[in-house]
């Protein structure tokens, strides 16, 4: 799953995409349309910074904005960013790898190969949606929607 933080990061980042090329958006706009706590954001808005992604200004006219366009960044790059790495073990992790601690020699772990699997899989996607797409929010679950979702499946 993902952290808190990269989907505030994430939130953010909609948010600063959708204002791009309008100028500084105050740390205030982002904290009440995104419904993102102050203190959390600045420190996502100030990593970001790091990385090249987000730039700011202080002051009476200061705020944040996306210091490269929309169109050229990722959904993959915001979450690699955040997490280091999309793989959801890190003996799959291409940027990021280490050795399972309590596991088997990765040439022989079955679950490792799924799991590049789908590291592959999510990467494709993640690194084909950009800021810039259009992502059309879908209608909550419905109660039975969720009981079929959380049912084991067979």
């Amino acid at each position: 799953m993902l952290s808190q933080k990269t989907r505030y990061a994430i939130r953010a980042m909609q948010h600063l995409a959708d204002r791009y090329g309008e100028g500084p958006v105050p740390l205030s706009e982002i904290v009440e349309k995104q419904n993102i706590p102050a203190g959390f954001l600045t420190t996502i808005l100030s990593e970001l910074g790091r990385f090249g992604i987000v730039a700011s200004q202080r002051g009476k006219d200061g705020g944040y904005w996306l210091a490269l366009p929309p169109v050229d960044i990722t959904y993959g790059d915001l979450i690699r960013v955040m997490r280091g790495s999309l793989a959801l073990v890190p003996c799959a992790s291409r940027f990021a790898h280490e050795k399972c601690k309590h596991c088997l020699d990765e040439g022989e772990c079955r679950t490792r190969a799924l799991m590049l699997q789908v590291r592959d899989r999510t990467a494709e996607i993640l690194d084909s949606v950009r800021l810039s797409d259009h992502i059309e929010p879908v209608p909550p679950f419905d109660d039975d929607e969720e009981e079929l979702l959380s049912a084991p499946q067979r």
